[in-house]
């Protein structure tokens, strides 16, 4: 009997197990993560489009609180995806198809402006450097919560003044546009930590229990 080629088969039979796991496992993941991907896009949309509260300068939605909240939990160009193309079909859904290019853009670099930092806090953690909280929360993640408002705001005045050529009437929106982008970045923060707590907070982009 010819030992060598025996013990060859049951390394190929091993590697050949191995190989097949972790592509199984690579499948899973990613099923995972177009499932989610889809998921958070409707909520996007519904919540853009459904979840409205009154308040003295009309109402707000809640959409920019799951834009912001694809963004803890999915990898950038998912999280573009959902935050985007959800925020652009709520315009289309609701007859203002000519918002959908801008929203779509706005959207998308609202993920990319509070990704940024999360990479940066990520990193920091990764090599042991003290991170500043406030209440739990990274000071740092609080801040880029703070720039996507400011870039949202800046963002509708510019699609506004190009829409209807008048500069001055959006100024009159920029309340009620900041207020929705702070409710927003407030509703992320609660479910993200609530849900971080859980076992779905492990597969989770932004793993704020880890930095």
């Amino acid at each position: 009997m010819n030992m060598h080629g025996c013990t060859e088969g049951i390394i190929m039979i091993e590697i050949n197990k191995h190989t097949s796991g972790s592509s199984r496992s690579e499948k899973s993941d990613n099923t995972l993560i177009f499932v989610t991907t889809a998921m958070m896009t409707a909520m996007v949309m519904i919540a853009t489009t459904f979840f409205k509260i009154p308040n003295a300068m009309g109402y707000i939605h809640l959409g920019d609180g799951f834009v912001l909240l694809a963004a803890i939990i999915l990898p950038k160009k998912y999280a573009c995806f959902a935050g985007g193309v959800g925020a652009g079909l709520a315009d289309i859904y609701g007859g203002y198809a000519v918002w959908a290019p801008w929203t779509l853009v706005i959207k998308i670099v609202m993920v990319l402006i509070v990704q940024l930092f999360f990479d940066f806090l990520t990193k920091r953690a990764s090599n042991g450097k003290h991170i500043a909280k406030i209440a739990g929360i990274p000071f740092a993640e609080l801040f880029a919560y703070v720039l996507a408002v400011l870039w949202t705001v800046s963002g509708y005045y510019v699609a506004q003044g190009f829409i209807s050529g008048n500069w001055a009437a959006p100024i009159a929106d920029v309340p009620g546009n900041v207020l929705q982008a702070a409710v927003g970045s407030v509703i992320a923060i609660l479910v993200s930590v609530t849900l971080g707590k859980t076992s779905l907070g492990r597969s989770f982009y932004y793993r704020r229990l880890a930095v």
